[in-house]
């Protein structure tokens, strides 16, 4: 038996969450094993001021358009594809 896949996701407000599975309006952003994908993306993704715990895809919560935050989407992703590793695999790559 094969290795559940985990998941990390945002929504267009560029709120980060992870999972097994991917909510509807989500994007998946990257999967692999829990404790890297966390990893990775918590050491890539901005963390909230207001609680400090919630994880936000850099550029999207203060863009000024959604074309401002398709953009900064886009380049965050181009950060998580240099991150692939085994137990990490950006889901644009």
């Amino acid at each position: 038996m094969g290795a559940i896949s985990f998941t990390a996701y945002c929504f267009a407000s560029g709120h980060i969450g992870f999972g097994s599975v991917i909510p509807d309006g989500a994007i998946a952003l990257a999967s692999g094993k829990e404790a890297t994908v966390r990893d990775v993306i918590t050491s890539t993704a901005q963390l909230s001021r207001q609680d400090n715990d919630t994880w936000f895809v850099p550029g999207v919560a203060n863009a000024q358009s959604q074309r401002d935050g398709l953009i900064a989407l886009a380049r965050y992703l181009q950060v998580l594809v240099l991150r692939n590793q085994p137990g990490f695999r950006a889901l644009c790559a």
